[in-house]
């Protein structure tokens, strides 16, 4: 027989709410007749529609009233049931000692380990943001397109920044910035100060970001050419105090300046972080400096325009590309504007000297925080399950009482809502006890300061995430156990319980091992990075940089001071350059020609300028031909290209003996050098250029026999402070600057040991607690087998088992979303390591040892039990 219909299910759930319930019998038996009767006389749709009509005339004071009772139930979120709730919740806890203290370690675990990397997250994404017109704030880009090939630069020419000030309506301010090629020397009274962190800066940068002053003002701290301004930080190491640096007096170089001001040091989430201001016009050392900085092909300056409300930078854009146009007489240089706050991920430039993010670092470190609370949430939602039995009666009798499914919910959320505080205060304590280690590791000064209100918002953030994972699903099983079948004794959890709780446990061990492999491919690429033959020789090998205006006026006392370095014991070669051999960012484009090139055909090279003695300092192997030779007087306009650039230039062979113009001096190609790497294994080997230009030289490289170090360090100190008195001696090993290339990665390298390591140590404790539970659950069980003469590894082996597999299935899931992630973070390296099976084998080895070595204490526990005590305990 066909059912009768029934009125819209929503409606009805619309009439019990509105209605009072003494009205409700009565009104609800009222509409089902009407509802009946007009499906027989009008159809079943037209009916409903009519049903929904009928009940909204019932939203009347006189339906909606509610009667007054003397046993009226409290809503369940007011105060006194709210205070029961937690009396309740804190009695539950204290009776489940051990799941309590899994849970609270688990969450407390988690909750750290999140808010750390939410913080550092966080920092990373809000880049700049703080300045007030961040939004408005944009950095000069310029491109030209070498070949087929974009070059990108961040920076411009100074004299642009005046044209965009004068001839752009839509500019509102302009405000220049360069770092200075090489460490500036400040002599503070007799003290001398060898300034990596500083920048030269125009007179309008305060107006356009924002820095706290502590010591004179933003409006006036750069009135004068011969202003200076510290950040806190380096007026206390000046001057012992910020106030006490005010109006002081320092030489930079030969220059005088004088202290106006003195900020707060930067926020960790600038780019801007430097100690020492010096105004531009206090940065040249002669009027032919200032002259060649007003050349339209010298871009020097990192230019940032701020733009009126409504105007299109890409309007600016095309504006500035027009002054090119007409004053550069460039038809291939473009210009556009990158916004402030998009600076810190782009990586699109050829050299930046603003500090760089990864983006996908911040979204996999992001994610990584997010997959630990997961999996702290899980082991409560897994364990609140588990004993979802020990308190069905509870659920049954204060239904039977009169306790509404709300009630119990509330009540349930409430004891996850408690645990989850006590967590966070947990979390707080490992919070301050990790910063510390963290700030190492991210080179970044986060503090623990509970007045931030980001800080709270994380916190606050975490908490409410964490009770919505843990607590919701507990409290919706167990406010909708029926108390018929629980008064019964029928078993309230079904097999579906069982498998969802299997389900969140794989997930966790999911997550655990994608993190062990990720950790290891990690290790992998960053071993071999550090093993791969970069083409040259660095060990033993330090570098020391000249002081420009001694190594530009005097090539004679460089040489001097070679000939002085090679004649000391346990130097084993020296020779100089005009770059580092490692992170070599000169380039130089347009001027290059040989007897083939196209017209059309316009490349960027790399520069390397370099000496006879380079070869055998640095082992560099040639491919074919020669190296430069001393006292050869052609060599000074002979050059040797690189195997990039014999193929990027497409000449033919042979090649040695072609006649080559570059830098406006035509000689021959005399060799051919084998590829070596001279910058990151991030980027493909360029094409390079090495030619002989001495005077170009303010680098210069020392390679010490093995065990001579320390000895040969001091030595070249004492020959140093001979002939550079006033200037600080400064050297690098070339393993230290190779290490710096990837620093980041070896951060990242490092976080992800220590998270991976918390997401399985908070894995394995939820894993612990079901073991233990299932081993409880069990022991009448284990009692009998006992008895009838099962051995303890049977057992063993009986209790483990069924986790072993949950392990096994997260391994086959775990291992192929681990290879496509990995690929996409190797994918950033031009040279990167194969994954080999072996490391998926490893990790799901230590997944499967770690789980067994988990539940084994429990399994050997259980076993172990005398059978006659769980026989009697039933």
């Amino acid at each position: 027989m066909k059912p009768a219909p029934k009125p819209p299910r929503l409606a009805d759930r619309l009439l019990e709410w509105m209605v009072a319930p003494h009205r409700l019998e009565a009104i609800q038996g009222d509409l089902h007749e009407e509802f009946a009767y007009q499906v027989g006389r009008m159809g079943l749709r037209r009916a409903r529609w009519r049903y929904w009509r009928d009940l909204l005339g019932f939203a009347r004071p006189w339906a909606i009233k509610r009667q007054p009772t003397d046993y009226s139930s409290p809503f369940f979120l007011h105060p006194d049931m709210l205070s029961n709730y937690v009396k309740i919740a804190w009695r539950n806890l204290v009776r489940q000692k051990l799941y309590s203290l899994i849970n609270l370690s688990g969450l407390g675990l988690g909750l750290a380990a999140s808010v750390l990397i939410l913080l550092w997250v966080q920092n990373e994404l809000s880049f700049d943001s703080y300045h007030h017109k961040a939004d408005t704030t944009y950095r000069v880009t310029n491109t030209l397109k070498v070949s087929e090939e974009p070059w990108v630069w961040s920076s411009s020419p100074l004299i642009l920044g005046d044209l965009a000030q004068r001839q752009i309506p839509g500019v509102e301010r302009i405000a220049r910035f360069k770092k200075p090629w090489q460490p500036v020397s400040f002599r503070v009274n007799e003290a001398v100060f060898y300034e990596e962190n500083s920048a030269i800066i125009d007179s309008t940068w305060f107006a356009c970001f924002d820095y706290e002053f502590l010591a004179g003002n933003a409006a006036h701290a750069l009135d004068e050419p011969g202003s200076l301004v510290l950040t806190e930080t380096k007026a206390r190491t000046w001057f012992g105090d910020p106030q006490a640096a005010l109006n002081k007096t320092v030489l930079m170089d030969t220059t005088l300046l004088t202290v106006r001001a003195v900020v707060r040091t930067n926020r960790p989430n600038s780019s801007f972080r430097y100690d020492v201001l010096v105004p531009i016009a206090a940065s040249f050392r002669s009027a032919e400096d200032r002259k060649n900085d007003q050349d339209w092909n010298n871009f020097n300056y990192q230019l940032f325009l701020q733009l009126k409300p409504g105007t299109s930078a890409t309007n600016v854009g095309q504006q500035l590309t027009q002054f090119y146009r007409a004053y550069k007489k460039d038809s291939t240089l473009t210009a556009s504007l990158l916004p402030l706050t998009a600076i810190h991920f782009d990586t699109s430039f050829q050299s930046d000297e603003l500090p760089k993010g990864s983006r996908n670092t911040v979204w996999m470190l992001g994610l990584v925080g997010l997959v630990i609370l997961v999996i702290a949430s899980i082991n409560y939602v897994n364990l609140s399950t588990a004993l979802a039995s020990q308190r069905a009666k509870e659920v049954g009798v204060k239904k039977i009482i009169g306790a509404g499914r709300g009630a119990l919910f509330g009540q349930f959320m409430t004891e996850s809502t408690l645990l989850t505080v006590m967590a966070l205060v947990l979390a707080l304590v490992l919070i301050a006890l990790g910063l510390p280690l963290f700030n190492d590791f991210t080179d970044n000064q986060f503090s623990l300061d509970l007045g931030n209100g980001m800080l709270w918002l994380l916190l606050l953030g975490s908490v409410a995430v964490t009770v919505l994972l843990s607590g919701v699903y507990p409290a919706v099983l167990l406010s909708s156990l029926l108390p018929v079948k629980v008064l019964k004794g029928s078993n309230v959890l079904n097999m579906g319980n069982a498998r969802f709780r299997q389900g969140l446990v794989v997930t966790q061990f999911v997550a655990s091992i994608i993190l062990i492999i990720s950790t290891l491919i990690i290790f992998q690429q960053l071993r071999f990075v550090h093993s791969k033959d970069p083409g040259y020789g660095r060990e033993h090998v330090f570098y020391m940089q000249l002081p420009y205006s001694k190594t530009m006026s005097n090539t004679h006392a460089r040489d001097v001071l070679k000939q002085q370095l090679r004649e000391l014991s346990g130097v084993a070669g020296v020779t100089s350059a005009n770059q580092p051999i490692i992170n070599n960012m000169s380039s130089h484009s347009g001027s290059l020609k040989w007897a083939a090139k196209r017209d059309d055909f316009t490349p960027t090279v790399a520069q390397f300028s370099v000496e006879p003695e380079m070869r055998t300092v640095f082992n560099l192997k040639l491919a074919e031909g020669r190296w430069f030779e001393r006292g050869k007087r052609l060599d000074t306009a002979n050059v040797i290209l690189n195997e990039a650039a014999v193929k990027s230039l497409g000449l033919k062979a042979p090649v040695v003996g072609q006649w080559f113009e570059f830098q406006s001096r035509r000689g021959q190609v005399i060799g051919v050098a084998k590829d070596f790497h001279f910058k990151s294994l991030h980027e493909k080997i360029d094409p390079m250029v090495l030619f002989n230009a001495p005077g170009w030289h303010s680098y210069i490289f020392t390679k010490v026999n093995p065990g001579a170090t320390e000895h040969v360090l001091a030595d070249v100190e004492r020959i140093w402070k001979a002939s550079y008195p006033d200037k600080p001696f400064k050297y690098s090993f070339l393993d230290d600057s190779f290490a710096q290339l990837y620093q980041s990665e070896q951060k990242a390298g490092q976080l992800f040991n220590v998270f991976a390591g918390i997401a399985v140590l908070i894995s394995c404790l939820g894993l612990f607690g079901l073991a233990t539970f299932s081993a409880e659950r069990r022991n009448r069980e284990i009692g009998v087998r006992k008895v009838l003469g099962a051995s303890v590894q049977s057992i063993v082996a009986l209790l483990s088992k069924d986790f072993v597999k949950l392990v096994l299935v997260a391994i086959v899931i775990a291992s192929p979303l681990a290879w496509y992630i990995m690929d996409r973070w190797l994918q950033a390296f031009a040279y990167r390591v194969n994954m080999p099976w072996w490391v998926f084998g490893l990790a799901g080895l230590l997944a499967v040892v770690t789980a067994l070595l988990t539940v084994s204490f429990q399994s050997i526990r259980a076993a172990l039990m005398n059978p006659v005590k769980s026989l009697r305990s039933e």
